[in-house]
């Protein structure tokens, strides 16, 4: 038992670069400490113990952060990149390699996106998916 262990612990370790959160899932998984909030005091200086007040507090401290802006008095934006024969945002490329290169840089080891597409599935098939990607991203930047 302590052996495989042992060798678990070392996987866990020799991973880390590619698979962090799992290394740290068993760290914290094996802590004793547990965090949990304590008993708060109001303005008065009267202790809350209850679920109800600690979340009116929070809500009353972190609502003080955020202000109301006037949006009818909003300046206009400067355009950065002007049309005067200057750089543009339209003449960035994609070429089939910096696609691929892309995908090969993806973590194997995270959840699917929106899309529900998981990246090693990504990773396995990007050489016949890295051509149609930089045509549809040249095409949509044409648009532009």
């Amino acid at each position: 038992m302590k052996r495989s262990k042992l060798n678990f612990e070392k996987k866990l370790a020799e991973n880390i670069k590619k698979d962090s959160k799992s290394f740290f899932a068993y760290v914290r998984g094996r802590s004793r400490a547990t965090r949990k909030l304590g008993r708060l005091s109001d303005s008065g200086g009267n202790l809350v113990e209850s679920s109800e007040g600690m979340s009116e507090l929070f809500n009353e401290a972190f609502g003080k952060v955020f202000t109301k802006e006037n949006l009818s008095d909003t300046p206009e934006a400067k355009w950065v990149f002007p049309d005067k024969g200057g750089i543009r945002l339209c003449d960035i490329s994609f070429a089939e390699a910096s696609v691929s290169e892309s995908l090969e840089k993806l973590r194997d080891d995270k959840a699917a996106g929106a899309d529900e597409i998981v990246p090693r599935f990504l990773i396995f098939i990007k050489q016949e998916l890295a051509c149609p990607l930089a045509i549809l991203f040249q095409s949509i930047l044409e648009r532009i």
